[in-house]
């Protein structure tokens, strides 16, 4: 009886397990491993109109979108979302303007609100690029709840990265970076925006891009510039790191059924192309910057990024304040100053004595997962105070 059930279960997991290394060896293809990795091909919205924001749940003309033209030549679809508090104050003039596409944003009554408020904040919102635009699932959702910290003060400024939505061309490590670097530059030198009052805030994959665009803006040779805030939400340590513990969808795992095989693992991480090393960038960035006000949060019950991530890149950026030796993970553990906010979440801060001028903080809240967590009021709050708010 034994023998035949075994029999029964050996061929299926035989061929569940050779479907598995075909996926894999797959996923060695360049072609492939871009459009899996990033997902840009999968259209989620259809039947709504990303030229239309109102059919996303903002008010009438709240957000105005228009295109930018990177370096390179892309043109990258973007939107400005008004807080909702200047909106109300301003909703009898913004309603009459047209409603639609903007050919020069300049002369939107949103852009000028933003230009003339010397007190505004202004978030760089790198959004998680896979499988999405700036107006599918939950990002709505997102950009209203991460000016609800001050709905007077904090605009948004979002992108679809090249490939993405409405934007022209392919993605690709190098041109996200160049995407997001565009978006900031144009707030710095054609809004006149001080990158005091700038914050790049990355969600997932969208980390490694916010922490990559601050990192090349500040070591620039002849022109750096360092921006008020680089905040990270679900992020990770590098795309080889991430691979052994991502789950997609957070249950379908990549790497990790070969945990027991270490060296099949690295074989198949060495096929990865786009690497985002957001451990060696941060060390970069707080190591070439004065004072950066760097926060890493995360979500408890995250299962497609373990939280764990977080820990790797609070550490790395401690260390990276340090002059002489690095710290082990347990010296910084044991140097840093906790605070506990209840079932809310807890703060891990790097102390002020350490810190070479810099605010390093890591926050890991109690709910949200890997999705939700930008929802949380506790984020806008965290949020706001990172904008000095």
């Amino acid at each position: 009886m034994a023998r035949e059930l075994f029999k029964k279960a050996y061929w299926p997991l035989v061929a569940l397990g050779a479907f598995y290394f075909v996926v894999l060896g797959l996923l060695t293809v360049p072609w492939i491993q871009n459009n899996a990795i990033y997902m840009h091909r999968m259209k989620v919205t259809w039947r709504q109109d990303l030229r239309k924001p109102e059919e996303f749940g903002f008010a009438k003309n709240q957000v105005a979108p228009f295109f930018l033209k990177t370096p390179d030549g892309e043109d990258i679809f973007v939107w400005h979302v008004l807080p909702l508090g200047l909106y109300k104050e301003h909703r009898e003039s913004l309603v009459k303007q047209n409603t639609g596409l903007i050919s020069n944003p300049l002369e939107s009554e949103n852009i000028k609100l933003l230009i003339a408020d010397p007190e505004a904040r202004l978030i760089i919102h790198c959004m998680y690029p896979n499988a999405g635009t700036v107006g599918a699932s939950w990002r709505p959702t997102y950009l209203r709840s991460l000016s609800a910290g001050d709905p007077s003060k904090i605009h948004i400024i979002t992108l679809d990265y090249r490939g993405f939505g409405l934007s022209s061309g392919t993605p690709s490590e190098q041109g996200l970076i160049t995407d997001a670097i565009t978006s900031v530059n144009w707030a710095i030198n054609t809004l006149g925006i001080s990158p005091s009052r700038i914050a790049v805030v990355g969600q997932s994959l969208g980390t490694a891009v916010a922490i990559a665009a601050a990192e090349k803006l500040a070591t620039h040779p002849t022109s750096p510039i360092e921006l008020g805030a680089v905040i990270t939400i679900a992020g990770f340590s590098n795309m080889k790191e991430l691979i052994l513990t991502y789950n997609i969808f957070g249950w379908l795992p990549v790497l990790s059924p070969l945990r027991p095989y270490p060296f099949l693992q690295r074989f198949f991480a060495n096929f990865i192309i786009d690497t985002w090393e957001s451990d060696k960038r941060i060390a970069s960035l707080i190591k070439s910057s004065k004072k950066l006000n760097f926060i890493v949060l995360h979500a408890y019950n995250d299962f497609d990024i373990p939280w764990q991530h977080s820990d790797r890149l609070f550490v790395t950026a401690a260390n990276a304040t340090q002059s002489g030796n690095e710290l082990t993970w347990l010296e910084i553990m044991g140097l840093r100053e906790r605070t506990e906010f209840g079932e809310e979440s807890y703060q891990n801060k790097w102390p002020t004595a350490r810190s070479n001028g810099h605010s390093i903080e890591q926050w890991v809240v109690r709910w949200g997962g890997h999705n939700q967590v930008v929802a949380s009021a506790g984020t806008s709050v965290i949020v706001a105070k990172a904008l000095g708010l």
